[in-house]
């Protein structure tokens, strides 16, 4: 329900977290997740925006590209939503993934700069999953990517922005899953 009500608030991302949720559980599924790995990844990724409660409509709904200080405020809501869950302790175990879900695996990301194994592998799955997403659905500063283009920058940050690892599972996930098909353009 917090999910459906986060990306209720942006026409552009609804369903957002539900296509994260189903792209991070083909991975996770992939790597031999358990029942109840499977169960807290699910709930971590319709979580992983929840910090986007506190995003200002003007820059939340922006028809255009952010400036700096727009984007530093979005950038906020990775610990918005690690702030917004320490309020309950059943929602603890989803502190991690949902603060960390922009780290890069170079050590470029936010909001800590954790590099490589050092970030929760939940926060790694969830951001390919998030990125594949964003990068298919239409915005209102650019249109959406064809499936087969989204999967090749995802595949040209191997390293950089993502556990390498991570990344040839979900190309292994999208071909056997035929995600181009399943992600038309702007269809998400």
């Amino acid at each position: 329900v917090l999910a459906a009500a986060i990306d209720a608030r942006d026409p552009y991302t609804h369903g957002h977290s539900t296509r994260v949720s189903l792209l991070s559980l083909h991975i996770a599924r992939k790597l031999g997740f358990t029942e109840e790995e499977l169960g807290e990844l699910e709930i971590a990724c319709l979580f992983h925006d929840v910090g986007k409660i506190k995003t200002p409509d003007t820059i939340l709904r922006k028809d255009g590209p952010l400036d700096p200080a727009e984007h530093r405020e979005m950038m906020k809501h990775t610990v918005y939503g690690a702030d917004i869950l320490s309020k309950a302790s059943a929602l603890h175990k989803y502190i991690l993934p949902v603060r960390h879900h922009h780290e890069r695996f170079d050590g470029t990301g936010y909001p800590d700069g954790l590099r490589g194994d050092d970030i929760p592998i939940f926060a790694s799955i969830i951001s390919i999953a998030d990125t594949f997403d964003a990068m298919t659905s239409t915005r209102p500063y650019r249109s959406a990517l064809p499936a087969v283009t989204a999967l090749n920058e995802l595949a040209g940050s191997s390293g950089k922005q993502f556990k390498p690892d991570l990344v040839r599972v979900f190309l292994e996930v999208a071909e056997n899953e035929n995600l181009p098909a399943l992600y038309k353009e702007g269809e998400g």
